[in-house]
């Protein structure tokens, strides 16, 4: 499975974890009150805001923390004032790494993330160092259960989808970012449940890491990296073979 797709599959199994953690939580009030700045309160006119909303009240978050988030990014509240950051770097076995953040201490945060892809054997790099290898995209996950792929795969490109892959317990649903929008809203209206939607990167090509060691340490790095809680998303090229993952764990 391509790295891509493999991290989203983690991440998506942590979910709930993260959530009574809170962890998950302050992403989606980040996401919220960032989408808010740029797009204004209204989640009708604001699409990036809609789908933290979706995205939040899939998690089971309270309607007043929504609002407040709203509210906040609004500028009706107080407190912090957050701006999004991506950080490029590698990983081991070459594995180019993407780290999508949201900051209200862009010194701290570039602090935190070089820590730990020094402590985890990576290396943060400068500003498009990576970012050649990956492709902006819309990226959605639609639960398997209950869904043929072909049923999937016609509506999917009927509506304006790029690619269709096949995940774990999921079909990941890939789109240019513009369509991102027009191809989520067109699948819910055919009740086909929508899971995990962002815009994000994609790599173009991948890393292949064959030895169990260095992919440990991978993903060690890569959990690390989520874990702090400044960052919304980590990105990474590497493909690691199902044996490699198992001998690794």
């Amino acid at each position: 499975m391509a790295g891509h797709s493999h991290w989203a599959q983690i991440k998506h199994k942590k979910a709930k974890v993260d959530a009574q953690r809170g962890k998950l939580f302050s992403k989606i009030i980040r996401e919220i009150t960032v989408a808010v700045r740029e797009g204004g309160p209204n989640p009708e006119t604001n699409s990036r805001l809609r789908t933290a909303i979706e995205n939040a009240r899939r998690v089971n978050m309270p309607a007043e923390t929504i609002e407040r988030a709203i509210k906040k990014g609004a500028g009706e509240l107080g407190g912090e004032s957050y701006e999004e950051v991506l950080y490029e770097g590698y990983g081991p076995g070459g594995a180019a790494i993407m780290v999508m953040a949201t900051t209200d201490n862009r010194n701290r945060t570039t602090a935190e993330i070089r820590h730990v892809f020094s402590k985890y054997g990576g290396n943060l790099g400068s500003s498009g160092c990576v970012s050649y290898m990956f492709e902006r995209v819309g990226y959605m996950e639609v639960p398997k259960e209950g869904l043929s792929e072909d049923v999937l795969y016609e509506k999917a490109i009927e509506a304006g989808a790029e690619d269709i892959e096949t995940g774990e317990t999921s079909y990941i649903i890939y789109t240019k970012p513009e369509m991102f929008y027009t191809v989520k809203d067109s699948l819910l209206k055919e009740n086909i449940p929508v899971e995990n939607a962002t815009i994000t990167y994609k790599p173009l090509s991948t890393v292949q890491i064959t030895d169990p060691e260095t992919a440990k340490k991978l993903i060690k790095l890569l959990d690390a990296l989520d874990e702090l809680d400044d960052v919304q998303n980590v990105i990474s090229n590497f493909d690691i073979p199902e044996e490699v993952l198992r001998a690794s764990a």
